[in-house]
């Protein structure tokens, strides 16, 4: 039975990856893990001012990782009704990592997937690029084969 790891952020294409991933796991009859990678990102603070402009930045961090993982539980509950209805499995997974394309390969790897899918590009920020840099970096140091969504 195939073993495939998708990688989502919440952005605009995890509903697009999410969709290929399902497609394939009925195709070969496969389980499908959802991989989520959130950011701590923890700074040291020296002065009240600085404490003051962090928390900001640190709502604004935490509303946007919110909805990310909001977007994320809907894409996996839609293929959840869609592949156990074929009696096929599903996890979801949510890690703390700071270097997301490197903690993707990691788990990957560690959990012997057969397969990891991946979008093309992440944010809106990068779009003029042909891949996206986690992409990219996925590509080059995965172990097992990757699916490039479009």
């Amino acid at each position: 039975m195939l073993k495939i790891l998708v990688a989502i952020e919440g952005s605009e294409s995890c509903s697009k990856v999410a969709q290929k991933a399902q497609e394939l796991a009925l195709l070969c009859k496969g389980n499908v893990t959802f991989l989520t990678i959130v950011s701590p990102d923890f700074k040291l603070v020296t002065s009240k001012e600085k404490l003051e402009a962090e928390n900001k930045k640190l709502e604004m961090k935490k509303a946007e990782t919110e909805n990310a993982l909001e977007i994320c539980s809907m894409v996996y509950g839609q293929c959840e009704l869609v592949l156990g209805e074929q009696g096929l499995k599903t996890k979801r997974v949510v890690k703390e990592g700071n270097y997301p394309a490197e903690d993707i390969v990691e788990y990957a790897d560690e959990n012997d997937f057969d397969l990891l899918v991946i979008a093309d590009k992440g944010s809106k920020k990068l779009k003029d690029k042909l891949l996206g840099s986690t992409t990219e970096k996925i590509v080059r140091h995965a172990k097992t084969s990757v699916l490039v969504v479009k």
